[in-house]
């Protein structure tokens, strides 16, 4: 009777080792298919976008009104653009990085160009708060149409 008790006690001793043995390679694996699809994920972030430049557009970004405004003008807008995005982002004295960003689609393009009168700061009920720019502007813009993606950057 002692020897069958022994016996049944190695028993569950081992097949309590057993499924703690299961148990871990269980999860090693799912730790494992989920770093390497993690890592898929990221790949296809990773995907560059072509560029655009000065040679294929036209670009500028002038002082309006002295550190309160500027226009962006883009000319020679690539064919088959059916909307683009602007982002100007830049440093300011009391606020830090600071930014502006829009959306423009093809119906506000005039003759494959686009102008617009841009605050550096925000408005709101006709009463406007100025950043105080220091140093340069960084302006990107992400063009997307029937060729795909396209991107300009350029600082002023």
């Amino acid at each position: 009777m002692k020897k069958l008790l022994k016996t049944k006690r190695w028993l569950v001793v081992f097949f309590i080792l057993l499924i703690i043995v299961v148990i871990i390679v269980a999860f090693s694996h799912i730790g494992k298919e989920k770093k390497v699809s993690e890592k898929a994920e990221g790949e296809k972030e990773e995907q560059l976008i072509p560029t655009i430049t000065e040679n294929d557009i036209e670009v500028s970004l002038k002082p309006k009104v002295a550190g309160k405004e500027v226009v962006l003008l883009v000319g020679k807008i690539p064919q088959g653009t059916t909307t683009f995005d602007y982002q100007l982002s830049y440093k300011t004295r009391d606020k830090g990085l600071q930014g502006v960003i829009g959306t423009v689609t093809s119906d506000e393009f005039i003759d494959s160009s686009y102008q617009k009168k841009i605050t550096l700061g925000t408005c709101s009920s006709g009463k406007c708060v100025y950043h105080n720019v220091v140093g340069q502007i960084d302006l990107t813009l992400k063009f997307y149409g029937n060729y795909g993606e396209k991107l300009f950057e350029k600082k002023y």
